[in-house]
């Protein structure tokens, strides 16, 4: 039986994409404010070597948000077009078989991180002051692969199905619980890094609990359906190829991190164990000024892809216009507070003024071009949206493996470490404008119908 129609298909874009993209930033608000305060904790209460191994150890967890992302996102892709297509039972058999999936990766990734860690640290060149703490991080993230992949693939059926609200209950539980575990851990037990890592295991595990509880109570269109947990070929594969541009995203934040690092040990000298840490916190301060724009990310692939299934076709463009001015404006904004007062973010972390200043330098740099984060964001999105594998997987390496990673490499060695954050505004500018080039192009197409079959044709027999 048809389902109604969803009011993803009729509001008005710039009210509808406010409301359903709030929700989930308030959400990813409350989560990135627990990686903020986890690393003012971590420092405050171990030290600042501390965390630089933290640091040092995030793109091995990042790799792991990757792997999973890509699961999650891809499925949810197929999910909201199907469900836009009133197919639920359809929508049913891709959730069930995709977390069947997620289960067995995450035990994988598991083992092998636990069982590689020492090795990829090696490769990393992590300094030596700073390994015990890395490696006391990761040993339990490493461990917590099959909670974390189930978590992330019932929310990712959440929002898939518009349900932003439970989406977002999910991520404030989780962080909450984490900011109250990090404390009793650091602060009244004294566990150190480990303690942190714990912290993020035992939350993400009780999020799984209620998120479980919550679906196995609601009445949601997508169901849970045994006979199909199973390996279906088809929906793994075409699942992977649309989450395949989140993991290429995902992975190449990762190796940013490994090559930052690695352009730091090799260039600064005596200053690279400062200039590791206060990456370190860096880091962490853009991670909250970004999930903002990850949230109306999301918020845009689920209007899309409902809207896209729908056909829908002058929505789609309306609300790829809409997200793209609100995360512009929204860079906008960051780049002239990073620009002046960053220091009272840094502060937080440490009363370490080479420390902060080392911060300050970096963002100073950084932010010059974030206004464009919007463009080379969300554009890429919208073609993983609408099921266009390839395109989606091109645009989402282009900023990082085809502009960013070489041109780290270059400017570091000619230009020392000055040249490694100038890379970043340089690459983000060149990438916003490919990026928005193509993708204009194509959405004029789409709003005129004129291309939906001479498009995707390739794409949808390749699926």
């Amino acid at each position: 039986m048809s389902a109604p129609a969803s009011h993803i298909l009729t509001q008005s874009v710039p009210r509808l994409f406010f409301t359903m993209a709030m929700p989930i930033i308030l959400g990813l608000m409350v989560s990135g404010l627990y990686t903020f305060v986890d690393a003012i904790f971590i420092s405050r209460a171990v030290g600042t070597d501390a965390i630089g191994g933290v640091s040092a150890a995030f793109p091995i967890h990042m790799l792991m948000i990757s792997i999973s992302t890509m699961l999650g996102s891809g499925m949810a892709s197929i999910i909201s077009r199907r469900l836009g297509a009133n197919e639920d039972l359809q929508a049913s058999k891709v959730f069930s078989a995709s977390l069947q999936l997620s289960l067995l990766v995450g035990i994988s990734v598991s083992v092998l991180l636990f069982l590689l860690r020492e090795h990829i640290f090696s490769l990393m060149n992590t300094p030596a002051a700073l390994l015990p703490y890395a490696m006391e991080y990761i040993t339990p993230i490493a461990c917590y692969g099959l909670i974390s992949f189930s978590y992330g693939t019932l929310s990712e059926n959440f929002r898939a199905q518009g349900k932003n609200v439970l989406v977002m209950q999910l991520m404030a539980l989780s962080a909450v619980m984490n900011v109250i575990l990090d404390a009793l851990f650091l602060f009244v037990f004294e566990w150190g890094v480990e303690g942190a890592a714990w912290a993020t295991v035992l939350a993400i595990s009780i999020s799984l609990v209620f998120a479980l509880i919550m679906f196995n109570r609601g009445e949601y269109r997508v169901q849970f359906l045994w006979r199909y947990f199973r390996f279906i070929p088809i929906i793994h594969k075409e699942a992977l190829s649309l989450g395949f541009p989140i993991f290429l995203s995902y992975l190449g934040f990762a190796l940013m991190l490994v090559m930052v690092n690695l352009a730091i040990a090799n260039v600064a000298g005596s200053d690279a164990q400062l200039l590791i840490s206060a990456h370190g916190i860096f880091n962490r301060t853009f991670m909250l000024i970004f999930l903002p724009v990850l949230g109306m990310m999301i918020a845009f692939q689920t209007f899309a892809g409902f809207n896209y299934g729908a056909q829908q076709y002058v929505r789609v463009k309306q609300g790829l216009k809409v997200a793209i001015w609100y995360t512009s404006v929204y860079g906008l904004l960051w780049t002239v507070f990073m620009l002046t007062r960053s220091h009272w973010l840094f502060q937080l972390f440490t009363t370490d003024q080479a420390l902060i200043d080392a911060a300050v330098n970096m963002s100073e740099v950084f932010f010059m071009a974030y206004a464009v984060v919007g463009i080379r964001t969300i554009c890429p999105s919208l073609f993983q949206a609408l099921g266009f594998a390839k395109p989606a997987i091109v645009l989402n390496a282009l900023h990082n493996y085809f502009l960013l990673l070489p041109a780290l490499w270059f400017c570091s060695v000619n230009f020392g470490v000055e040249g490694i954050w100038l890379t970043f505004p340089v690459v983000d500018i060149i990438g916003a404008i490919i990026i928005g080039i193509y993708t204009s192009r194509y959405i004029n197409k789409l709003a005129l119908k004129k291309d939906t079959i001479e498009y995707s044709d390739g794409e949808k027999k390749a699926a």
